[in-house]
């Protein structure tokens, strides 16, 4: 599969998915009792970053270092690379879908594209 660039749009969907994690991380299926935003940020920050600095790269892509740039953003964060995994790979998947939204979706999501 071949991704398209879509960098035109990557700012705003980062900004706005942001906004999403911060109210919806507790119904995230990867959510944990007991923990917070806090302790998910590192996590989700790297998902939604390595998608905004390389729109055009899979999650996986080994030249992004995943887990090496996760150990050093998470800070005193519990969660260890396998369940940070998760985490990022959700914020990621989620920023590539609204990007790709923005370019090809229906018109209710044009609105965060409006004036990227």
């Amino acid at each position: 599969m071949v991704m398209k660039p879509i960098p035109k749009y990557v700012r705003r969907v980062a900004d706005a998915n942001l906004s999403y994690w911060v109210l919806n991380y507790p119904s995230a299926p990867f959510h944990r009792p007991g923990l917070t935003f806090r302790d998910y940020g590192p996590a989700l920050y790297l998902g939604m970053m390595t998608f905004e600095e390389h729109p055009e790269r899979f999650f996986d892509d080994p030249r992004s270092d995943l887990r090496g740039r996760y150990e050093a953003l998470k800070g005193d964060s519990p969660l260890a690379w396998p369940e940070a995994r998760k985490v990022a790979w959700a914020a990621w998947e989620r920023a590539h879908a609204q990007a790709l939204a923005c370019q090809t979706g229906p018109i209710e999501s044009l609105r965060l594209c409006a004036h990227a």
